[in-house]
């Protein structure tokens, strides 16, 4: 199932249905992507909603470092697009083994994004104001 949905990314196709990019290059291989990135896979989700799952749940992936295991090469590590599908198919059947449900926490983690990106702004707003001020001060 998860084969039609995650392809790799060819470089200047557009696409008009709910999508993110996967990293598949480098230490940081297997982390999701709102925007653009080189070297990615793209995956074409249905709708926002299965978009939105699948981000949160590779952010997790990414985050435990579970496709570290599966890296390939010496000079510049990647990923294979069957590994990703593999560990992505993996913790999806043991996350429905059980009473749990992401989708109950997939709402958390879609507001601590927000926050993140709240935070972030405000901090490139701050070292705009310190970058100014000593321009204000120190120059003359």
């Amino acid at each position: 199932m998860l084969k039609h949905k995650i392809k790799t990314h060819k470089s200047g196709k557009t696409y008009n249905q709910p999508h993110f990019f996967i990293l598949n290059k480098g230490l940081n291989s297997g982390k999701p992507f709102r925007h653009y990135v080189c070297n990615s896979f793209v995956f074409l989700a249905d709708d926002k909603n299965e978009r939105d799952f699948y981000y949160f749940m590779l952010q997790g992936i990414w985050e435990l470092r579970l496709l570290r295991p599966y890296l390939k090469g010496t000079a510049v590590e990647f990923v294979r697009l069957g590994d990703v599908i593999d560990v992505l198919e993996e913790v999806l059947n043991s996350i429905n083994s059980g009473n749990r449900s992401f989708y109950d926490v997939q709402k958390s983690l879609a507001q601590i994004e927000l926050l993140q990106n709240n935070l972030q702004t405000q901090l490139t707003y701050l070292m705009q104001l310190r970058k100014s001020l000593f321009h204000k001060y120190l120059k003359k």
